[in-house]
């Protein structure tokens, strides 16, 4: 089957979508959450994409493997004793896990009472799910946390950022009190801040009785298996009414799956079997309402098909690949130890002292080095990491991407190349702040996205392509923006200090946001103003005045407004410039580089219009052209993220050899930039 994933138009369609008695959140969740973030909307998108890429690309032979998904339970309660209201009990939270196993891997006895006219399309989705049982930081874990909260207004920014453990490696459940008529919610992958990422259910409709004691027509645990659904990319099947009902457009619109009917609108309770909603040609067919990603009662949902199967599994496969990382579903962690050196990729036999590096994965490990730069890491887990390292005045670099590393993954030798100051807020560099505000201070962490008035006021995400999730950020704290932004004075944020007098008439470069919104009324009069100070003076680069509160990219020739020295630093300075004006101001600084003019043309390469793979496809080697000067890295991977090998270009041409590997899918990222050209290998 060819899956083609919809453009714009259908998502925007999506908006005008609704249930007038919804029992899943999801609609109205994605609907409001794109209004107000109209830009999160290429996010999902690309995850979209990704999933078509994989689907149009993928054997059927390599969809069998089994997926194991570890998961985490938040019981959000209001101080009951354990088993009682809310605080719901672990026999409870098992017997979920027990549904979801049986669901997902087409073990329900209720598969029986399919229609006959279905029964082929029933799918063995090859997913399970554990509770966890290591926490992030590796310590044994029963898989479930318990949280007293006796106010949970604004859920989602208030309470799931303080409780979630790492999405990339769980999935994130919190069990509280929903409205009467919403039994749960799901975050779809790609779209939401990750602090958000997970499900939430109502503790009425978790797990199934007798374990589950609440008297529902929903106490058989579906919830979460519709809920998971959603979580692994799945919308619902009367998605957009009787829509895609052609074998032209059932790819495209409804739920973009061609082997679930359209439904007009969700079914509820009982329906009569032979329910036909929506007229389908060439052959129409009755509604499928006992799929689990209807509304129907629990008793009456038995079955995902071969196309949600598909569609599930591409998503763990692309957006979700980190979560098969996860070792949390075994029940024993075996630990190593690595060892590698940190060089100067102009000389490799001398090692940089002090650098760091991070093994970012299973659980992150991060160690600094020693003064010739050899560094040992403890306590590994075997898995998947990206492996960075960095020090200032070098230019932070990735090792390996996703790299399986195991206890024969041998001594790590990794180059940084010198003179190039860059700073993406992966590592602490020891950047100071100051303020004389009472409120909003700078802080590195990853942001927390806040709205005023439908427009973004805090990032909800760092600067696309980087290494982390991090950048420097005023205020970030969940809630209204007025209860964290920079009040009363500014916050200052001032690098640490660099050295360019051995540099080729060099560069500053960074991203910065600012937003000022006004309030009541008020004429918004607040400014950000970045300086670069070489000891003696300073000079401004900019005096940001209106609002640009989205990530842009500024770059300055040093000459043309310092003199260089060995003392230079830049200074961030955010506003309130009025203590009666009671406006809102918002910051944040990333991707700060101080480097040659020389490196600029490979350092600003774009895939688009820079970068060139030629034969494409091929019997075996392609040449990577690129503006770029020797020794710049470039990774290929398969298609499942596993990293075939890594080199470096040899100029413009560099061969790219392909031979020793089979026929398929592979991808190639250059740098630092984690864009990607596909290559096909015949």
């Amino acid at each position: 089957m060819r899956y083609i994933l919809p453009c714009v138009s259908f998502f925007l369609s999506f908006l005008l979508s609704a249930q007038p008695h919804e029992h899943c959140a999801f609609d109205r969740f994605v609907r409001e959450y794109l209004q107000q973030h109209p830009d999160a909307l290429s996010r999902w998108e690309k995850h979209h994409e990704s999933v078509r890429e994989y689907l149009n690309n993928t054997p059927d032979g390599q969809r069998s493997t089994i997926i194991k998904i570890p998961v985490v339970f938040h019981v959000i309660h209001s101080g009951e004793a354990i088993g009682v209201g809310k605080n719901i009990s672990q026999a409870q939270i098992e017997s979920q896990i027990e549904v979801l196993n049986e669901c997902y891997r087409k073990r329900n006895a209720d598969t029986a009472l399919v229609p006959s006219w279905f029964k082929d399309r029933i799918a063995d989705v090859g997913i399970e799910f554990c509770l966890a049982q290591y926490a992030p930081n590796g310590t044994p874990t029963t898989g479930i946390t318990r949280h007293q909260f006796n106010n949970t207004n604004n859920f989602d920014t208030n309470i799931k950022p303080l409780t979630q453990w790492d999405h990339t490696r769980y999935l994130n459940i919190w069990t509280t009190v929903l409205n009467n008529t919403i039994l749960g919610y799901a975050t779809p992958p790609g779209l939401f801040p990750n602090n958000q990422d997970g499900v939430v259910i109502d503790y009425r409709y978790v797990g199934r009785a007798p374990a589950n004691p609440f008297n529902t027509n929903y106490k058989l645990g579906k919830t979460a298996v519709h809920e998971v659904g959603h979580w692994l990319g799945l919308f619902h099947t009367f998605q957009d009414s009787c829509a895609g009902n052609t074998p032209a457009t059932c790819a495209l619109a409804g739920d973009r799956i061609c082997d679930t009917p359209p439904t007009k609108e969700a079914n509820y309770g009982s329906p009569s079997l032979t329910q036909n909603t929506c007229i389908e040609t060439p052959v129409d067919e009755y509604d499928m309402w006992m799929n689990y990603m209807d509304y129907t009662d629990d008793e009456n949902l038995y079955m995902f098909t071969l196309g949600q199967r598909d569609v599930m599994r591409a998503t763990l496969f692309t957006t979700r690949l980190s979560i098969q990382s996860s070792l949390s579903c075994t029940d024993t962690f075996n630990t190593f130890t690595v060892s590698g050196r940190v060089v100067d990729a102009a000389n490799t036999n001398v090692g940089i002292p002090n650098a760091k590096v991070l093994f970012d994965g299973v659980s992150d490990f991060e160690t600094t080095a020693d003064a010739n730069g050899y560094f040992t890491i403890n306590g590994l887990y075997e898995g998947h990491y990206d492996i960075i390292a960095g020090k200032w005045g070098c230019r932070t670099s990735a090792y390996g991407i996703n790299q399986h590393v195991t206890p024969q993954s041998g001594f790590f030798t990794i180059p940084l190349k010198t003179k190039h100051y860059y700073d993406d807020f992966t590592f602490n560099f020891n950047w100071n702040t100051s303020t004389t505000a009472s409120n909003g201070l700078w802080t590195r962490a990853t942001p927390i996205g806040t709205t005023w008035n439908g427009e973004p006021a805090n990032p909800s995400a760092d600067v696309p392509d980087d290494y982390s999730t991090r950048c420097f950020v005023t205020g970030n704290a969940a809630g209204p923006p007025a209860t964290a932004n920079v009040d009363n004075g500014s916050v200052i944020l001032i690098s640490p200090s660099f050295d360019l007098t051995g540099f080729n008439n060099p560069y500053i470069r960074y991203r910065r946001w600012f937003f000022s919104g006004s309030q009541n009324g008020n004429t918004p009069d607040d400014q950000m103003v970045i300086r670069l100070n070489n000891g003696s003076s300073n000079v401004i680069l900019e005096a940001v005045t209106a609002s640009e509160n989205q990530w842009v990219k500024k770059e300055f020739r040093v000459s043309d407004y310092i003199p260089i020295t060995n003392n230079m630093r830049i200074t961030i300075e955010v506003s309130d410039l009025s203590s009666g004006n009671s406006n809102l101001v918002e910051g944040g600084f990333d991707v700060f580089e101080a480097l040659n003019e020389s490196a600029l043309p490979a350092e600003d390469i774009t895939i688009e219009n820079d970068v060139e793979i030629y034969p494409n496809p091929t019997a075996g080697k392609v040449y990577l052209h690129m503006d770029a000067k020797p020794d710049y890295p470039f990774f290929v991977y398969d298609i499942y993220g596993r990293e075939v090998f890594k080199s470096y270009t040899t100029g413009n041409n560099t061969e790219v050899d392909l031979t020793p590997f089979p026929q398929g899918i592979y991808l190639l990222q250059t740098g630092a930039v984690k864009k990607i050209l596909k290559i096909v290998r015949q």
